[in-house]
Parts: C-alpha cells; sequence; structure tokens
C-alpha cells in the first residue's frame, strides 16, 4: 500500500511539473512563466539607461546616446556605420517583439507562433508574394552601396542586442507566447516596407463589389454606386474648363461574368487611410520661419507604428520618426529641409480569376489558349 501511495505522489508530481512546462492553447507554460527568476517577474524590473557604458561587438569608435525627457534616444557617432549599428541596437532594446511580430505577418509565418488562428492571414500574405515582393525589395537595396552598408550597419546593431538577451531578458511578449526572438535578417527590413504598403493600399471592395454585380446587374450596380469622387466638388477652382478627352472605359466580353471565389477573404477597404499635409511660409509665420505640418493616417497602437530619433554623424543630423525595423528616418527634419509623407489611398490591387485546365494547374487559359 505504502508503495502504491509513493508511486501514485510520484506520477501526480510528475505530472504537474510536465503541465508546468507545456502550453496549453493560448496560455504559456505556467512553470516558465511564473519561475521568479527567468519569467514574466524580471520584466518588471526598471533600467536606467542614461549614465550606462556599453562595450558593443562591431563599433569602430565611441557612440554617445542622449536621451532626453521624454526618452527619445540622440545619437552622436564619428561615423556612419556606428550611427545606423546603435539605431538598430536601441530600437531592437525597445521595440524588439513588434519588429518580430509585423515580420512573422508580412512573411506569412504567425501561426508558427500563434497557431491555427493565424492560419488565414498566413495563408493570404503568402498567396499576395509578400516574401516575392520583400525579395525584390532587397535585391533594389543591394544594389546601393550606401543603402547596403546602412542596412548591414543596422541588422547588425539589433542582432548585437538579441544575443547578449537572456531567457530572463527576452521582452514579455516572447514568454507570453513562449518563443525566442530570432537573429534579424536584412529582408526582415523589406517586409517592413511591404507591411506597410499593404496597410496603406492593400484593401480591396472588389470581391463585394463583383459580387453585388453579379447580384443586381450592372444597370442598378451603376445607380447604386456610380463612378464619381466621393467628394462632390473636384479639387480644382470653380469654372475650370475641362478640355480633355476622357479615357475610353473598356467593355467586357458578351461571355464576362462577375464571380469571385467565396472562399477567399482580401483585407477589407477601410475609410480613413490618406494624408494631410500643410505648410505656412516664413513671411507668416511669428518667428519667420517656414512650419510643415504632416499628418500621416496610420493606425493608433501600442506599441506607436513611429519611434522618434535623432541620428547624427559627420554626414548626417536628422531629427524625426522612424519605422522600428527600417534605418533612417522616414519622417523629419535637418538643417535645411523639412519633410513628410502623404498617401492618397491609390487603387494599387487588382484580382484576377485564374482557369486552369487541370487539378495540375500547369496550365492556364489566356488569350484563347492554354500557357
Amino acid at each position: 500500500m505504502n508503495f502504491f501511495k509513493a508511486f501514485l505522489s510520484m506520477a501526480v508530481t510528475a505530472a504537474f511539473i510536465w503541465a508546468l512546462q507545456t502550453k496549453f492553447g493560448d496560455i504559456p507554460p505556467l512553470g516558465k512563466f511564473l519561475n521568479p527568476v527567468t519569467g514574466f517577474w524580471q520584466n518588471a524590473e526598471t533600467k536606467d539607461f542614461k549614465n550606462e557604458e556599453l562595450k558593443l561587438p562591431g563599433l569602430s569608435g565611441k557612440v554617445t546616446v542622449h536621451f532626453d525627457n521624454r526618452r527619445i534616444p540622440h545619437i552622436f557617432a564619428a561615423n556612419d556605420y556606428d550611427l545606423y549599428y546603435v539605431q538598430g541596437y536601441l530600437t531592437a532594446r525597445d521595440r524588439l517583439w513588434q519588429m518580430d511580430i509585423q515580420t512573422r505577418k508580412a512573411a506569412g509565418r504567425l501561426s508558427e507562433v500563434i497557431g491555427e488562428k493565424t492560419f488565414e492571414t498566413d495563408r493570404y500574405n503568402r498567396r499576395m508574394g509578400m516574401t516575392y515582393g520583400a525579395e525584390n525589395t532587397l535585391n533594389g537595396m543591394m544594389k546601393d552601396p550606401v543603402m547596403r552598408d546602412v542596412i548591414l550597419a543596422y541588422t547588425e546593431g539589433i542582432n548585437a542586442y538579441i544575443n547578449q538577451l537572456s531567457p530572463a531578458e527576452y521582452p514579455i511578449e516572447f514568454k507570453l507566447l513562449d518563443y525566442e526572438p530570432e537573429l534579424w535578417k536584412p529582408i526582415n527590413c523589406a517586409f517592413l516596407l511591404k507591411l506597410m504598403s499593404q496597410n496603406l493600399a492593400g484593401g480591396s471592395d472588389q470581391f463585394a463589389m463583383t459580387n453585388t454585380l453579379k447580384k443586381i446587374g450592372a444597370a442598378d450596380a451603376n445607380d447604386l454606386f456610380p463612378g464619381r469622387p466621393m467628394f462632390d466638388e473636384p479639387i480644382i477652382p470653380a469654372g475650370t474648363e475641362w478640355n480633355f478627352k476622357p479615357v475610353t472605359l473598356p467593355k467586357p466580353s458578351k461571355s464576362f461574368v462577375a464571380q469571385m471565389a467565396e472562399s477567399q477573404h482580401p483585407q477589407s477597404r477601410r475609410g480613413g487611410i490618406g494624408s494631410n499635409n500643410w505648410a505656412i511660409g516664413g513671411s507668416r509665420s511669428a518667428n519667420g520661419y517656414p512650419i510643415l505640418a504632416n499628418d500621416p493616417h496610420l493606425d493608433l497602437t501600442y506599441p506607436s507604428v513611429w519611434y522618434q530619433v535623432q541620428l547624427s554623424s559627420p554626414t548626417v543630423n536628422v531629427y524625426g520618426a522612424s519605422l522600428p525595423g527600417a534605418p533612417g528616418v522616414v519622417i523629419g527634419f535637418n538643417q535645411k529641409v523639412s519633410w513628410g509623407v502623404t498617401n492618397v489611398d491609390a487603387a494599387v490591387l487588382d484580382w484576377y480569376q485564374i482557369k486552369f485546365r487541370d487539378k495540375s494547374k500547369t496550365a492556364y487559359w489566356y488569350n484563347n489558349r492554354w500557357h
């Protein structure tokens, strides 16, 4: 009887230990997550980076980083490589999980760490060719010798931060999802740009509109959805003569049938995506200097889409907003000029239905013959 009790106690203890080290659905391994040495408790510790001296591998000179009262880093380096290296290091220190998860989304790899909930998102982004687009973008970057050095320095800085992390120091999101950060690759910078393009112009109402056309016919669809600007007044002075010849709209063939595969669920087109810019000349400002205001209509997220930074070297002195995962400053100013970015929600996405010869999908029908 005593042997049975001892065996039962050992079995229960072993099962309990196994359960504490195993992830169940969305619940992280509780043993690892609650571990006082490496678990989430460590993420509650605060650190003062203002007076810290770091010896980072790969730097060729001394770099000074000043944090202002809003904790925005101002990086001063003796050369450009060290400048972008430290930008990568600091951005990873503050935004590593954000950089990782947005890369996974663009690459169609969310399900590796989240599971079945993101299968459709991953399938969609892979079918969209996000990786193919990122590879081509990276090839273009690497052909420019200046941009190539910037990307590589930024990547090395990110990896310098990742390599020094112990499991106890992983951002809490990695602990919640129970995975380790991967080393950064140059293509991840291109993935970020593809994801930004998708956010700005990747929405589509063509599936819904096509099904509406199929349901109610062309005449009623044209009445309900006339092809005119969503604002009544065009952005031209009143009375302007329309002295141009409109482009002739192509007519579909008689055999055309509007239809879309119901299994596809593209990203919906969202209203309010766009940007505003306005400027005031120095003759009209109180201090005599011109003013540029830029309002990019990006989602409010936590953490923010933007990461403020100043970059200063013998060839660079710029302050503004960067995108975590991309070197440099996207919107900002230097000693001579300030700049912003606008997005006009252009229609850059089209969908095509392909007729395959058979299930092998080795040939498709186009221009009255198989290719």
